[in-house]
């Protein structure tokens, strides 16, 4: 009995002593591959981690980037936002498109890119001619840049409305009528009620072509001296009838 104890006692410590021996041996011939693979793992989750936080942080330093620079109202910032930003979402896009409009309203206002309620500055003629191309080719970089997508159809639109609106400022009526045909054909399954409007102003830029005769000075200081001499004979010849209520009747 003692005997056949003892035997089971000797065999456990052998297939114990088996064991580890096994596994110091697997330790020393595989254990260090296995043991580098485990650290790539944790490298590249750490690595991914990181890179996904780089991503959010960029993608939100370039929107407010964009936030900032539309408050100040200036077209250089919009661009530097556009072309810093250029991999972030719509930036450039918007970027060039924001530039554009702005050196527009600025010919609309007839006032310098800068202007605010201290500083007012009118537009010279060499101004006005230098908004004009700057703003043409920001939407022309816009109009390049089509993928012919659902997603840069808008943009697209916004762009040709804008060239077409620089045309007709130089009184290239044809080139705006094709910009605005263009805008339209763009839109026109996506957005009809914009492609509706491209198309009324297309068909409505015509009345541009005919000359205006602008009164003079001359005529408008005529026209507001001119003294009107009233008519004493009635409108109504039945008022003749009429007595005078004020007068008591006479019996």
């Amino acid at each position: 009995m003692d005997s056949d104890r003892l035997k089971d006692i000797q065999t456990a410590d052998l297939s114990e002593t088996q064991v580890n021996e096994d596994f110091v041996h697997w330790l020393k011939t595989k254990g260090p591959s296995y043991l580098l693979i485990i650290m790539i793992v944790i490298v590249s989750y750490l690595f991914f981690v990181r890179y996904e936080q780089g991503k959010t942080a960029h993608r939100a330093e370039a929107w407010i980037a964009y936030i900032e620079a539309s408050a100040t109202g200036l077209p250089a910032s919009h661009e530097d936002i556009a072309q810093s930003y250029s991999d972030i979402d719509s930036i450039q896009e918007l970027g060039l498109l924001t530039a554009g409009d702005a050196y527009l309203r600025a010919i609309i206002l007839n006032q310098t890119i800068g202007t605010n309620a201290d500083i007012s500055t009118s537009l010279s003629d060499e101004d006005r001619i230098l908004y004009l191309k700057k703003a043409d080719n920001l939407y022309g970089q816009v109009v390049a840049m089509d993928d012919q997508s659902d997603a840069s159809a808008l943009f697209t639109a916004s762009a040709l409305n804008g060239r077409a609106a620089i045309a007709e400022s130089r009184g290239d009526i044809e080139s705006a009528k094709k910009f605005y045909e263009t805008a339209a054909a763009r839109i026109d399954v996506l957005y009809p009620a914009l492609a509706t409007q491209a198309l009324a102003r297309a068909n409505s830029i015509a009345i541009l072509v005919e000359a205006t005769t602008l009164p003079t000075d001359a005529d408008v200081s005529a026209r507001n001296n001119q003294v009107l001499t009233r008519d004493p004979t009635p409108v109504n010849s039945s008022i003749d009838v009429l007595t005078d209520i004020t007068k008591p009747e006479t019996e």
